[in-house]
């Protein structure tokens, strides 16, 4: 059995408070600091669906209920393009949220498609320089051609009245474009390429600009007078780490208004997505009335709380409860780009509505009311 003297005891309780003590403080910051990262806050998003009619541009009189459609262009260059005067007229020369009549409809909707133009097709050399592992240069030539060519193409939309609302140049003659073809070893290939697959290749580039251009004026229809069916993904917002105390509840609370927006069709009224939401909403009024005075970690819980009541506020078209859900995350976040988007969504929304006479982006009926 070892014996130690006073001396030998007290030497080694010096050299345990100058050592031990200082590690358990290291160890006891260390544990310490696990807990507020664990505490900190990072935003994450989860999405959720939306549907809904948009509403026009310039919206047609409210008694509106038909329009008539119809197709100018030659019976050859019909042809050549390998479509159907139907399949064009049924495809892209529709008016969503209108009953489409043989003639005399309520607006009389024409695409004007005139003859592709063959500006010019020259033939191009291309000279490259290599040079071997040597430094002998060798030169060698392709061969290539390019077309320039244009297709005027124009929609016009007249009412009953005989007013045109919309007479316009999809394409004009001036917007001219290049094909350059394939690079070949010598001009005899690529005169040879050019004689067998001319006729195809412009059918092609004819084909291609009448699907363009008719996509546009389906565009330019409906964004100006149609009720389009739009359905989009939009995002709610929660605490990213998993390890932060709060994490399990703000994750089933979004993914409580995910079910709920789930349940959005624009054939239908929104008493059912607010319903299945109310509890959620409820959840994120009360945290942020928690969390609305606090330091950085706190102001996201805020933030988040703030954002998703305002976002489905204004999905559910309360746009006055969801501006001032975001007007108060202005309050202390002043140039986040969510929240100003979000602003002038409302405001684009809340104007296209009374331009369009509606209460709603759903139930849309035309010739009468929502």
């Amino acid at each position: 059995m070892i014996s130690l003297s006073h001396n030998h005891i007290k030497l080694y309780q010096q050299l345990f408070s100058k050592v031990a003590f200082p590690l358990m403080r290291i160890v006891l910051c260390m544990v310490a600091f696990g807990n507020l990262l664990s505490q900190s806050v990072t935003i994450s998003s989860e999405t959720a669906k939306v549907e809904y009619y948009r509403m026009p541009d310039y919206p047609l009189p409210p008694a509106y209920r038909t329009y008539s459609a119809d197709l100018d262009i030659s019976f050859t260059e019909l042809s050549k393009s390998g479509y159907s005067e139907s399949y064009l007229v049924d495809n892209f020369l529709h008016l969503d949220g209108y009953e489409r009549v043989n003639k005399d409809g309520d607006v009389d909707i024409t695409a004007r498609i005139s003859d592709l133009i063959i500006w010019n097709e020259s033939r191009t050399t291309r000279k490259s320089k290599t040079k071997d592992k040597n430094g002998v240069e060798t030169t060698s030539y392709k061969y290539l051609l390019e077309l320039k060519y244009s297709m005027p193409l124009a929609i016009r939309v007249v009412n009953k009245e005989g007013k045109t609302l919309l007479d316009e140049y999809i394409f004009s003659m001036s917007d001219t474009r290049t094909w350059t073809s394939s690079s070949y070893n010598s001009m005899s290939a690529l005169d040879s390429y050019w004689n067998t697959q001319r006729k195809s290749r412009l059918s092609d580039i004819q084909r291609d600009l009448i699907r363009e251009g008719m996509n546009k004026a389906t565009d330019r229809i409906n964004n100006g007078f149609g009720f389009r069916l739009m359905r989009e993904k939009i995002k709610f917002a929660t605490i990213g780490k998993q390890k932060h105390p709060d994490y399990d509840r703000f994750q089933k609370n979004v993914k409580l208004l995910q079910a709920a927006f789930e349940t959005m069709s624009a054939d239908k009224g929104l008493e059912e997505v607010r319903e299945k939401a109310m509890p959620a909403l409820e959840f994120y009024a009360a945290a942020a009335n928690k969390y609305k005075n606090g330091n950085k970690d706190q102001k996201k819980i805020n933030h988040i709380c703030l954002y998703n009541q305002a976002l489905a506020c204004f999905w559910l078209e309360d746009f006055d409860l969801a501006e001032s859900y975001a007007e108060a995350i202005k309050k202390f976040d002043s140039k986040n780009k969510d929240v100003r988007r979000l602003l002038e969504d409302i405001d684009y929304t809340r104007t296209s509505l009374i331009n369009a006479g509606r209460a709603s982006r759903h139930q849309i009926v035309v010739g009468g009311k929502t």
